[in-house]
């Protein structure tokens, strides 16, 4: 799982996590390998889940990768770079501090943490935090993609009203008949009516902004 992957439109990994499922998360701990910082990682294998340590931190992770920990306080101290799409991130991300400044609230803020842990680790509250986090995620990935297909959809409408009004302009048609054209060039091409819709655009160099056709050899079929 990369940080800027696309994420699945469906499957497991978009439904509601349960306590029952913990056994199914995979996890990675991001922290240095110092014995100090073993308390969480033996909290998450005691409660079921599957966890893999790793320093320092990667630029990328593995597709299958649910959540991701890591010891924020460790890597402001070590100067290192945390990669993360935080605009539209592949997992969960749970940062783990051992005191509140304004520098570590401030990379909290720019990371866009999904759940935030104190040190010293107390097993109160690790659970809760974790399946919280998890289905906020997954909920508002489900979210992120219902907002794509609508706006690829009204961006796929627009394109098709243009389109149906550049041929009206052109060819002196009626709004029902431009669109029968662009149906039967669709179908004569094997293909979509927006994607017929673009090309005529396209080719009639479309200036949406003056309302405007500027003709390019349109006496062809595109």
């Amino acid at each position: 799982m990369q940080a800027g992957r696309s994420e699945p439109a469906t499957g497991d990994r978009d439904r509601p996590v349960l306590i029952k499922d913990l056994r199914l998360l995979k996890i990675i701990l991001v922290q240095p390998d110092q014995g100090g910082d073993q308390d969480l990682r033996s909290h998450l294998v005691r409660i079921g889940c599957q966890v893999q340590e790793i320093w320092p931190p990667p630029i990328s992770y593995a597709e299958d990768i649910d959540i991701v920990f890591v010891l924020l306080d460790r890597l402001i101290e070590s100067r290192l770079s945390f990669h993360w799409q935080a605009e539209n991130p592949s997992a969960v991300l749970i940062a783990v501090i051992d005191y509140e400044n304004p520098l570590s609230i401030d990379r909290l803020l720019n990371m866009r943490v999904n759940a935030v842990i104190g040190l010293p680790i107390r097993p109160f509250g690790i659970l809760t935090n974790l399946l919280a986090a998890v289905n906020n995620h997954r909920r508002e990935r489900r979210l992120r993609q219902s907002l794509s297909r609508l706006q690829a959809k009204l961006e796929s409408s627009r394109i098709i009203e243009r389109a149906k009004l550049a041929i009206m302009l052109t060819d002196n048609h009626s709004e029902k008949e431009a669109y029968g054209v662009l149906r039967q060039l669709a179908m004569k091409r094997r293909t979509t009516v927006d994607m017929v819709s673009g090309e005529i655009l396209s080719r009639l160099n479309w200036r949406e902004e003056e309302d405007t056709l500027m003709h390019e050899d349109y006496g062809q079929d595109p």
